[in-house]
């Protein structure tokens, strides 16, 4: 039996895994279960995570870092924004189902039909998530004792995904001691993430490879590429 203390080890606290391979796991791994996220139960994961990385990037200056980190962020509120609509929709049937597309309860909680999530722009997201989160909570002695903490779940998810990509930290002076504070922070958010991915999928293994790519974090030495056989002279 494999020794139960292993599982308690953060494997990402591992000195030989670089700042660099470390960024292209996190964002990756970041852009994964925004992407593949069944019932909202990575939201709270997406959002620690997400301050974990932006912290990252405000301690290591490097533009390189930075121009990774925005693209990141980016890629992650876009991946949620295109979920949005098909978690909305769990919602919309919820409220459906007890009053009717065509009640008073549903226009509250949807004045403007589903397919304002779909369309609307992004600065008007968080106000329209909140519409219905008002309209759900008037109503909530009727509908399922789920529907409103998922509705304040979807704020709060898409609240942490907006932010970071549309603000980026100006420069300042940050000393070693916080640069390793801020990996750190970030280590072990990821570790949180790979139990609540084991969690969710016990006995699952190939699960993880949906969320993580632990090939990043491998090191890459370069490949020389090999000379080419020299043509044989030309006939006579």
């Amino acid at each position: 039996m494999k020794d139960l203390h292993y599982y308690l080890t953060n494997p990402f606290d591992d000195p030989k895994i670089s700042m660099a391979e470390l960024l292209a796991f996190s964002t990756d791994h970041l852009q994964r279960i925004s992407a593949n996220n069944p019932g909202g139960i990575f939201i709270p994961r997406l959002a620690a995570t997400t301050t974990a990385l932006t912290g990252v990037g405000n301690a290591f200056m490097d533009d390189e870092t930075k121009l990774g980190l925005r693209k990141a962020q980016k890629l992650v509120k876009d991946n949620y924004r295109i979920a949005l609509p098909k978690s909305v929709g769990k919602l919309a049937v919820a409220v459906e189902a007890k009053f009717g597309e065509g009640s008073a309860e549903f226009v509250e909680c949807f004045p403007h039909g589903r397919t304002v999530f779909s369309n609307c722009p992004d600065d008007e997201v968080a106000n329209n998530l909140q519409t219905l989160i008002n309209g759900v909570t008037n109503h909530q002695a009727q509908l399922d004792a789920q529907v409103v903490p998922d509705a304040t779940a979807l704020l709060a998810g898409w609240n942490a995904a907006y932010a970071p990509s549309e603000t980026s930290a100006g420069a300042k002076t940050t000393t070693q001691a916080a640069k390793n504070a801020a990996r750190s922070a970030l280590q072990r958010e990821l570790f949180k993430n790979l139990l609540t991915i084991a969690l969710n999928f016990p006995r699952q293994p190939d699960q993880l490879d949906i969320y993580m790519q632990p090939s990043l974090l491998a090191d890459h030495p370069q490949q020389t590429t090999p000379k080419p056989t020299p043509l044989p002279p030309p006939g006579p």
